[in-house]
């Protein structure tokens, strides 16, 4: 297995805790609390917007057209797919897009985007990679495990969308080159950098986890 590869494993048990977490499980149940849902889009609005600000300072970092073309495509998805989602959402649930913008980010939001944002600006692409690749795969793999763990429920689930996305093709294309570029960045790496940068992808594991307690619990600060 890549070291790409071998990361999950690394995460697993925070992985199934995030999988396992009331939010997620309601999600897919479709019996999540409306208002847990709207303070989940928007501080999710906000953190996208700073996400998508890291795959830019990964631009400025890259070396090789490869990677330049492959962090502008991911910014260009984030902007104009993920967030259409959101605006969508939002005009459902009544909040428009200059409450969602003029909106606080909590703490836990900010410290998780200050993370990605801290390497984007002073770390190596492995770095920006191994904090930025946990929030696409994690939704990826809850994405497609909902739809099939709660098949029973999924087509009068009021999340259903948002399960579309994330259980489809063209999401999980949209970092299926995270794996290679990160498997070739840390090739000629030490054991200790190496470990390094499996330390940064756990931790984003662990900050994906405390995003879904604190949008459960619709939590600003601790």
């Amino acid at each position: 297995m890549s070291f790409s590869r071998s990361l999950k494993a690394r995460a697993s048990s925070v992985w199934e805790d995030g999988y396992n977490h009331p939010f997620v499980q309601q999600l897919g149940q479709g019996t999540l609390n409306p208002e847990s849902f709207k303070f989940y889009l928007v501080q999710d609005y906000l953190y996208l917007l700073q996400y998508a600000k890291v795959f830019a300072a990964a631009v400025l970092k890259s070396d090789s057209e490869q990677l330049m073309a492959g962090f502008s495509r991911s910014q260009d998805y984030i902007l104009n797919g993920e967030m259409e989602l959101h605006r969508a959402y939002m005009r459902q649930f009544g909040i428009s897009e200059e409450e969602a913008a003029s909106a606080k980010a909590s703490l836990y939001n900010r410290c998780y985007t200050a993370n990605m944002l801290h390497y984007g600006l002073t770390g190596g692409l492995a770095d920006v990679l191994a904090a930025v690749f946990p929030c696409a795969w994690t939704y990826a793999d809850y994405g497609t495990r909902l739809k099939t763990d709660f098949a029973q429920h999924y087509e009068n689930n009021p999340y259903k969308s948002w399960i579309d996305m994330y259980a489809s093709e063209e999401f999980s294309q949209s970092f299926a080159w995270f794996y290679d570029a990160l498997d070739g960045l840390v090739e000629h790496m030490s054991p200790t950098q190496c470990e390094k940068i499996a330390e940064i992808f756990v931790s984003s594991v662990e900050f994906e986890y405390l995003f879904w307690d604190m949008a459960y619990k619709r939590q600003m600060s601790y």
